[in-house]
């Protein structure tokens, strides 16, 4: 059994306590927090510290590997941090500027939860299984709420940046992007790959409270798969007045990242997403961003 270290949120805490049955071989035995919200009590029977500096310090016996949660600055901080203690480590939020750590040997996995959500999960095996042929266009639309902590338009473009180069299997050749002075809250992007191959991209935190949606499709050569968050409204009727219902996975995707980390760490070997992912997708976004502002076609290869 691998003991899991969580340093969040308050708040983030009560959600991956709440996945704690959904995890196979692994528990929750340590928790420090990032704010001053309360407890990690959702997480059960844990080493609770005031700081994850102070965990580090005086409760290093409490767990074998740590998952961090956080800011991108303070996840970056703490992520430097807790490498010292040679555990391995799910961080979320970081970005080049930890690159170096990841050619120790130390376990360095990089949070990406939007690969694990099980229908993006499913594409991905169509292609790599061939069912789809050779990957052609990929098109996606993320929108969300402005109310929700959405982040820099940076962070907003990430995911997708990232979901395209993974499926695609590289970076792209060419980058253009389409930002409107009229409406910040969307960016649209295309992306041009190898073969011909194209992602387009639009992502929008303008949409009514309650009106978000993602969805992905990948249209092959022989083929075509499609994933979303499963929003989707199903329609409930039992006699009187029907009601809609929002259907939802929970948070499988959170699940799912964190079973990969612990089986990485369990088989002594890399897990599959890794700071070279992470620093192509964030190389991805700074071509995005130069674009919109340039509103010019970018060279994928810039900057190599």
């Amino acid at each position: 059994m691998i003991r899991l270290a969580l340093i969040s949120s308050t708040l983030t805490a009560d959600t991956y306590g709440a996945l704690s049955t959904r995890l196979h071989r692994a528990v929750w035995t340590a928790y420090a927090p990032v704010d001053s919200g309360g407890s990690g009590q959702a997480l059960g029977q844990v080493t609770e510290a005031a700081s994850a500096e102070a965990l580090f310090a005086d409760r290093v016996d409490a767990f074998d590997a740590v998952v961090i949660d956080a800011d991108q600055v303070t996840a970056e901080r703490l992520t430097k941090a807790a490498w010292a203690l040679g555990k391995p480590l799910l961080a979320g939020a970081v970005g080049g500027n930890i690159r170096a750590l990841g050619q120790a040997d130390t376990l360095l996995m990089p949070a990406h939860p939007w690969r694990f959500l099980p229908s993006v999960q499913s594409v991905k095996r169509s292609l790599d299984d061939g069912k789809l042929g050779q990957a052609g266009l990929l098109r996606i639309h993320r929108w969300q709420p402005p109310g929700e902590d959405v982040g820099s338009l940076a962070d907003r473009v990430l995911p997708d940046a990232d979901l395209a180069c993974w499926l695609f299997g590289s970076a792209p050749e060419t980058v253009w992007s389409l930002q409107s002075t009229a409406n910040p809250d969307y960016i649209q992007f295309h992306l041009g790959f190898a073969s011909d191959g194209m992602a387009m991209i639009d992502v929008a935190t303008s949409l009514p409270s309650g009106g978000d949606y993602f969805s992905l499709t990948m249209i092959g050569g022989t083929g075509a798969a499609y994933a979303d968050d499963h929003h989707n409204m199903n329609l409930l009727y039992g006699g009187g007045q029907p009601n809609a219902l929002r259907a939802s996975q929970g948070r499988a995707d959170l699940v799912g990242q964190l079973q990969e980390f612990v089986d990485a760490i369990g088989e002594q070997r890399k897990p599959i997403v890794t700071l070279t992912d992470t620093a192509r997708a964030t190389k991805v976004v700074r071509q995005v961003l130069k674009s919109a502002e340039s509103r010019q076609v970018v060279d994928g290869k810039e900057g190599n």
